[in-house]
């Protein structure tokens, strides 16, 4: 599964530039992260706050970021960045 999740798709339906990518973050008991990227410049977008035990959970909370942007503030836009 985690071969899957490291993968770059898109996630949503037609033309779409940005994408989630699963990294192994840390060792311990959540060890995985996610971040959103523009697959233009290559830059992050975003990226988890949280960790998660498996690369799935970590996938699905990066898709579900991904499909509602609103809800999860920019990088660019956080206090002292």
């Amino acid at each position: 599964m985690s071969q899957n999740a490291a993968q770059a798709r898109p996630v949503v339906r037609g033309q779409s530039r940005f994408r989630v990518r699963v990294q192994l973050m840390l060792a311990g008991l959540r060890p995985y992260g996610w971040k959103i990227y523009d697959e233009e410049d290559g830059k992050t977008i975003r990226r988890s706050a949280a960790r998660f035990r498996t690369s799935a959970e970590a996938w699905r909370a990066g898709t579900a970021v991904l499909d509602t942007p609103d809800r999860a503030p920019a990088l660019d836009s956080r206090p002292g960045k």
